[in-house]
Formats: structure tokens, C-alpha cells, sequence
């Protein structure tokens, strides 16, 4: 799967932040969605500009948030039936405490399964 792309909303948020301005988001959630693939089945661009998955269709609390090395965290969830069933995963998003689009990778698609469960992670590198 491709790596994580940390966007600009966040980055603003983090140099806010440093400045003695809001703080920047907490990740609780991943974004899952379709919408992340082409027609003939190929990732699309995972821009750091976009500010919403492409077609986000279910949204979990994470299961872990770590920090495997100084300078990166791993989101962890568990995507389990519910609305992405019969559809095709190929988008995923960190999502923050106020709703902010933190990090997200597309990728190429996966039939979700009833009965299954898919672990996604999610690891931005600063």
C-alpha cells in the first residue's frame, strides 16, 4: 500500500500551533472509502491539498495510535462490515478529534467482504 500523505490542513494546524495558535488536531478516527481508484483499477493521486477522502463511506474509532520511531505515528482500525460491504476499499484517511483530514493514502481496491474484518494503519512521518 502507498505511503501516508500528511495534508496541508494539518500542516497549517501544526504551524499554527508552534506560532501559539490552536492546536492542531488528534487523531480518533479512520475514513474509509471507494473512491480511491480509477476506472481501470489504479490508485489516484493522494494530493496533500485535498481536505476529504474522495468518497469516504464509513468512519471508525482507532483501535491504537503509537509512535513506532521519534519522528512517525501508526494509526490502527479495524473496518468490520457496516457500509463499505459489497464496495471496494482503496482510500483511507487519519481523521482528527474536529473533523480535520490529518493524513490519507489511496491504493488499489479491495472487495470488502461480509464476515471479514480489515485492519488498516495509517503511518504519517514528520
Amino acid at each position: 500500500m502507498s505511503e501516508a500523505v500528511l495534508t496541508d490542513a494539518f500542516r497549517e494546524r501544526l504551524a499554527e500551533q508552534m506560532a501559539g495558535g490552536r492546536t492542531a488536531p488528534v487523531p480518533t478516527h479512520i475514513a474509509f472509502g471507494d473512491g480511491g481508484h480509477n476506472i481501470d483499477l489504479t490508485p489516484k493521486p493522494a494530493p496533500a491539498s485535498r481536505t476529504a477522502l474522495y468518497a469516504e463511506r464509513d468512519r471508525v474509532a482507532l483501535a491504537s495510535l503509537t509512535r513506532p520511531a521519534p519522528t512517525e505515528a501508526e494509526a490502527v482500525a479495524y473496518l468490520e462490515g457496516g457500509p463499505m460491504v459489497g464496495r471496494m476499499l482503496s482510500e483511507a484517511g487519519l481523521i482528527g478529534d474536529d473533523g480535520t483530514l490529518i493524513a490519507w493514502r489511496t491504493f488499489a481496491p479491495k472487495a470488502v467482504e461480509a464476515g471479514e474484518r480489515y485492519e488498516i494503519r495509517i503511518k504519517p512521518r514528520f
